[in-house]
């Protein structure tokens, strides 16, 4: 059986993802969260534009602040769902090669409402090319801020990263314990994976692309 991402997409999203009565919402083994994606967009555009404005020098910094928050999203979100029971009763009979396992996680990502995901190149243990329709972060930023300059997909260009880093720097697919410590060993590896934003719907491109390779030092 081949990967079927549209199917995995459909059955992630008829799933019934509610809060409980403590208002969490536990699924794949995580506990979820549900709000408005201007919510996070005006937080870390705000970031961004205070940067900007009251210290320009370190604009930088403040991207890549948000860049690891993508770094760790993917890491405990990701790798929590590929190790989950609903992964193994979903996706993992589709698997067949490690691939399989980047192709599943792009049907999971395309039924959670962040755009919609194509994995646009995928060369094993080197490099990997998403393409974003309708990204949320850029389309947010259109809306609130107007036409950017640079590419604004923050969180998602460490979530590529992220999935990179977890099949190849790391190894997801032996269930690895999700702690600080392997996120360190996997993610601070001065050959670990990470990614640039290449084409950005913000700057006035017809799609995001997120573009992921090793370090080179």
């Amino acid at each position: 059986m081949g990967m079927d991402e549209r199917a995995v997409t459909e059955a992630v999203a008829g799933l019934e993802l509610r809060g409980n009565e403590e208002g969490l919402i536990p699924a794949f083994g995580l506990y979820l969260t549900k709000h408005f994606a201007d919510y996070y967009n005006r937080i870390s555009f705000g970031l961004v534009g205070a940067f900007i404005r009251e210290l320009p020098e370190l604009e930088e910094d403040a991207i890549a602040l948000l860049t690891e928050a993508g770094h760790v999203c993917a890491f405990h979100t990701f790798g929590g769902i590929m190790v989950s029971v609903e992964w193994d009763a979903v996706v993992r009979p589709m698997i067949s090669t490690r691939e399989d396992w980047a192709k599943g996680m792009i049907g999971v990502v395309n039924a959670l409402g962040w755009g919609r995901y194509r994995l646009a190149e995928l060369v094993p243990n080197e490099r990997l090319v998403l393409e974003i329709a309708h990204s949320y972060e850029a389309v947010g930023m259109l809306e609130g801020y107007g036409k950017a300059k640079h590419p604004r997909c923050f969180l998602a260009a460490g979530g590529g990263a992220g999935l990179m880093n977890l099949l190849y720097q790391g190894d997801i697919t032996k269930r690895p314990a999700l702690t600080e410590d392997y996120y360190h060993e996997v993610f601070g590896h001065p050959r670990s994976f990470r990614a640039r934003e290449t084409r950005c719907l913000a700057m006035g491109d017809s799609h995001c692309e997120i573009v992921v390779e090793r370090q080179r030092h």
